[in-house]
């Protein structure tokens, strides 16, 4: 995977996520353990959520094998990408802040465009073909840049971002996927195990809503469903949500939108309060999703040679 530190043209570096940590790093991680006290965890790689993790991973074994839906085996190539970055632009993203360690404050909204952008110019350094188009959420989805492989052209649109609304208690993500599809035909290949796209999508839904499920219409669930089983889509999220209480849906929503991993090969993580995982989460969002493990076989440290053996 090539989720190894990358820098931006301005100097910004992403934290390494397969190094060793520094002692600050590892307080900042405990101190989001106490904010995410979760009932399940969907995706048992996240730092922040990984006491439960063996409840869920014994749950989507289960799914697998009783609805039929493992995903086929397709060419491990390395294809461009059409990404399709989904940012919210809720009120919710900068009714709250977050401390960085120097004390710095950041809003959500302002560390999400900060690390998109990172995204976006180490990836296309990465391979110049990968493709970005920018969606913002309010209610529904908007296209504010269509695709291209200038990063510059993409970035600039994405600071550019700075109006945020507030939003109904539950977002249609049929209709999203409907516009990303029409954005972006997915490729028609009959041999899919043998013959490699010529490109495939991926979304990347940065998601920052506490109080607003992630839903589909009763009719739009077979639409849905057929979406997210396709070889050549790939759903990745990074869910930036309120600390866990009894005021807010943040558990279900992370839940909600695990849910929507139909093929067990999405990407999902989630933050709440820690400035280090914003950055370590989007690095590891920078392997080829042909390429990469399953997230549950993931993992970020190094060993020494006395504990491989």
């Amino acid at each position: 995977m090539s989720s190894s530190a990358s820098t931006t043209d301005e100097g910004e570096a992403l934290p390494d996520s397969t190094g060793g940590e520094s002692e600050e790093t590892r307080q900042e991680q405990e101190e989001d353990k106490k904010d995410v006290p979760r009932d399940e965890v969907p995706h048992g790689e996240s730092e922040e959520m990984n006491s439960l993790a063996s409840t869920v991973s014994s749950s989507q074994d289960s799914q697998d094998s009783s609805d039929g839906t493992i995903h086929a085996l397709l060419p491990k190539v390395n294809c461009p990408e059409k990404i399709v970055i989904c940012l919210d632009m809720s009120k919710e993203m900068t009714s709250r802040h977050v401390s960085s360690r120097d004390g710095s404050k950041f809003s959500p909204l302002q560390l999400t465009k900060r690390v998109i952008e990172i995204f976006v110019k180490t990836k296309s350094r990465m391979d110049r073909r990968h493709q970005f188009a920018l969606l913002v959420l309010h209610d529904t989805p908007t296209l504010v840049t269509d695709f291209t492989n200038d990063p510059d052209v993409f970035c600039e649109d994405l600071r550019a971002q700075e109006d945020t609304e507030e939003c109904q208690t539950t977002f249609n993500v049929a209709q999203l996927l409907q516009e990303i599809i029409q954005l972006a035909p997915l490729p028609e290949i009959e041999e899919v195990e043998l013959i490699p796209p010529p490109y495939i999508v991926r979304v990347l839904l940065l998601y920052g809503r506490s109080h607003c499920l992630p839903a589909a219409p009763e009719d739009s669930q077979q639409m849905l469903s057929e979406l997210l089983l396709s070889p050549h889509l790939f759903l990745d999220a990074l869910y930036v949500h309120e600390p866990p209480a009894d005021d807010n849906q943040s558990i279900e929503i992370f839940n909600a939108i695990c849910d929507l991993d139909r093929k067990c090969l999405s990407y999902v993580y989630e933050v709440a309060t820690n400035v280090t995982m914003f950055h370590n989460h989007m690095a590891k969002l920078l392997a080829h999703p042909l390429q990469r493990p399953a997230q549950s076989d993931t993992y970020y440290r190094l060993q020494s040679n006395e504990d491989v053996a």
